[in-house]
């Protein structure tokens, strides 16, 4: 799994309301499990695979039971070792060069190629994140362990197969690769977040099926859970837990999204009113808390310039509070033209780990003017402004999935448009015979039809367009790319977007 940490002591400081005491390595937390809070004192563990130290843990390991018990996402991947998650049976299964063994959570027992081996220490769900014995299950796929007490490090090691295992990952590699199209070279990639938000309509929708399937390296999902919907702060919730046991089984981050109703009056009921700003804060952070996930996305939109300054302060609440519990925030903005001051990228930049640039509408849903929604040289146009407000590392560029399809009548006015996704429009253009061509103005595949006396006008969102932000992105030093929304994607898009970012 893919964790977003600035220094390696941060690294380590992934538990809720941690302290370490440096020098002494002592770790103090609350952790989360078997359906309560439970304060947690111990010397820290580290762990070093195959003579490398690991650099990033999800949840630093936990000492129950005199055993040491860790992330098993983190250290079996690591390992080069396959893994997989069954949500209805609540088990985990760790396979390596012919060897399989699932572990079961909460049952003092784990299967090695079908034989049942009784553990002393059962496997646990410990802040949403499934913890393991180490030892007996890392012995279980042929490592050899041991552990310095005094250094507090466990060392895990695979005799004789380090070169066995490089080969392995490389052709994984090669195998995730070799759908992929582009002539680049690969110092035209980097490393960065893939960001995707999840349209969430109800409690019940995180359990639809089509939420559950696993997109290809992706690294943080944003569900829209909440919604402040009024001006007395109240939080509409419609988060579920599963889904997030259900992220962190795939490897993602979560970060869910908050928004303000895109109200200007409602946001300005509640945004300058101090107490009701510690409410929302407080109750947001223990939401958060309970679920178990990895930081939070802001999404605050209309907000009226008289309130710019009170957002300002909001956010550095936020921020120190979410920040307290080493919780990620991250705050989605508009491009940086001169009517946008009052979102204050700058400020942002200093305040949140991310900035989201929503890098889209330019022709929105009540434009008067039939136009792309997110033109390539529109885009590189702030970006070169955003680079300048935020640090890059922590800039990520928000693309469209979807686009309009503009009605235009013989007088010039618009008047219906509606948005598709990238299949979807391609479609509408190819059932209606209309020839698509590459638009060098916008830097978008472009195809029009005729229909009762109206022209229909589509700048695609396609594989060419995807690659042209891929490019910017990276040529910018971005530190990833973001996407609206699940379910627009074609088949293409993520093999695309995994050749620029890894």
């Amino acid at each position: 799994m893919k964790k977003i940490y600035t220094a390696l002591i941060f690294t380590a400081c992934v538990m809720l309301n941690l302290t370490v005491v440096l020098g002494a390595d002592i770790i103090k937390t609350r952790l989360y499990y078997d359906g309560a809070l439970h304060d947690y004192q111990a010397e820290a563990v580290y762990i070093t695979i195959n003579g490398s130290p690991l650099e990033s843990y999800s949840l630093l390991p936990v000492v129950m039971n005199d055993r040491v018990l860790v992330c098993a996402r983190d250290v079996f991947t690591e390992l080069g070792c396959g893994i997989e998650w069954d949500n209805d049976s609540r088990e985990i299964t760790v396979t390596n060069s012919g060897d399989r063994v699932v572990i079961p959570v909460d049952k003092n027992v784990i299967y090695k190629n079908g034989s049942e081996i009784s553990v002393d220490t059962a496997a646990k769900i410990i802040n949403s994140y499934t913890m393991v014995p180490v030892r007996v299950i890392a012995e279980a796929l042929g490592a050899e362990v041991s552990f310095d007490s005094e250094t507090r490090i466990v060392f895990i090691n695979f005799p004789d197969e380090e070169e066995e295992q490089e080969d392995e990952r490389a052709e994984n590699s090669q195998n995730t690769e070799k759908s992929q199209k582009s002539e680049r070279t690969a110092s035209s990639s980097k490393r960065g977040l893939k960001i995707l938000w999840d349209t969430i309509s109800s409690y019940e929708a995180n359990d639809n099926e089509t939420k559950r399937i696993p997109v290809e390296g992706l690294d943080v999902i944003c569900p829209t859970w909440f919604e402040i919907t009024d001006s007395r702060g109240t939080i509409s919730d419609i988060s579920k837990k599963s889904y997030v046991e259900w992220a962190h089984g795939e490897g993602y981050d979560v970060w869910p999204l908050i928004t303000n109703s895109f109200d200007s009056y409602i946001t300005s009921g509640f945004i300058n009113n101090e107490e009701t700003v510690d409410n929302i804060i407080a109750e947001l952070l223990d939401r958060c808390i309970d679920l178990g996930v990895d930081g939070i996305n802001i999404d605050f939109e209309n907000i009226s310039s008289s309130d710019g300054e009170a957002y300002v302060e909001f956010m550095k609440k936020l921020a120190d509070r979410f920040g307290e519990m080493n919780l990620i925030v991250s705050v989605d903005t508009f491009v940086p033209a001169a009517y946008n001051e009052k979102y204050h990228m700058e400020d942002m930049g200093e305040i949140c780990d991310y900035v989201i640039m929503m890098a889209y509408d330019e022709h929105y849903s009540t434009s008067t003017e039939a136009g792309s929604v997110s033109s390539l040289p529109w885009v590189e146009q702030y970006l070169e402004t955003a680079v300048e407000l935020a640090d890059p590392d922590k800039l990520i560029l928000g693309c469209p999935f979807y686009t309009r399809a503009w009605h235009v009548n013989a007088g010039g006015s618009v008047g219906l448009n509606s948005a598709y996704g990238m299949d979807s429009a391609m479609k509408l253009l190819e059932d209606n015979g209309a020839e698509i061509y590459y638009d060098e103005e916008t830097g978008q595949n472009y195809g029009e039809y005729y229909q009762q006396g109206e022209t229909v006008k589509i700048w695609l969102e396609d594989e060419t367009s995807l690659r042209a932000r891929m490019e910017l992105a990276v040529e910018y030093d971005c530190g990833g790319a973001t996407f609206w929304r699940r379910g627009f994607e074609n088949e293409e898009a993520w093999d695309i977007i995994n050749e620029y970012f890894k």
